[in-house]
């Protein structure tokens, strides 16, 4: 009798379970769900996701076992000034920890410049606010900490940039070509090509990223797959 052949793929070992991803929400806008929803949708398709709303639960959230895979900081809940203990704790998540943390969605929208140096700064980072504008940049591919293979060479976006960023942190930069773009200004060629609308770098045991699109560009979503350590689905 002929043994029975199976069409499924090779098996070697269990599943790797997929990873654990908190949405930090603690000023969160009431168009954030919709504005990024093809984000939070590929998210979704690839990891488990978790949105926290409250400080307590927060802390809870940094401090447990085991952590979360990554914890994407959506607004400017970290900077305000009654949550230092909060932000202690992201940071022990981060450089003891190995924790991943990110700061997208309206972070950039609405977080104070002397807030942004101020945040990095407890994480351990010279990172602070740069230009905000809108060009074409180009994926940086001296990035240190991730393959930039699957992202989009590049795209118009109009972001915060950072500033004092390591050439190796810097996953998208502008370049010689680069030009303002503007529905009221002429164009002007971009001054400093050192400044990125997204950054990623290391931070004691683990990393930090920073994402400044304001406008949840499509092209925008596998950076941020990227930074979570997410394989887009196919």
């Amino acid at each position: 009798m002929a043994t029975p052949q199976s069409n499924g793929p090779p098996v070697f070992g269990p599943p790797r379970p997929r990873p654990n991803i908190v949405l930090l929400s603690l000023e969160k806008q009431p168009w954030f769900d919709e504005m990024f929803k093809p984000l939070l949708g590929a998210l979704k398709a690839g990891a488990d996701i978790e949105e926290i709303t409250d400080p307590a639960a927060a802390r809870q959230a940094f401090a447990r076992t085991p952590r979360p895979s990554a914890v994407l900081a959506t607004d400017q809940g970290l900077t305000v000034s009654t949550r230092i203990s909060l932000l202690h704790d992201a940071r022990s998540y981060v450089r003891s920890s190995g924790g991943t943390l990110l700061f997208m969605g309206s972070f950039p929208s609405f977080t104070r410049p002397s807030d942004v140096k101020t945040l990095f700064d407890a994480l351990g980072l010279p990172w602070e606010s740069g230009d905000y504008y809108r060009t074409t940049f180009t994926v940086n591919l001296g990035m240190s900490h991730f393959s930039t293979a699957g992202l989009t060479p590049s795209y118009s976006q109009k972001a915060l940039h950072l500033a004092n960023v390591a050439i190796g942190d810097a996953v998208y930069l502008p370049s010689d070509s680069s030009r303002t773009q503007s529905m009221v200004f002429a164009p002007e060629r971009v001054g400093d090509l050192t400044q990125t609308p997204a950054a990623f770098g290391q931070a004691g045991r683990g990393k930090v990223g920073y994402i400044g699109d304001v406008n949840a560009e499509a092209e925008t979503t596998a950076v941020v797959l990227a930074m979570c350590g997410i394989v887009p689905s196919t």
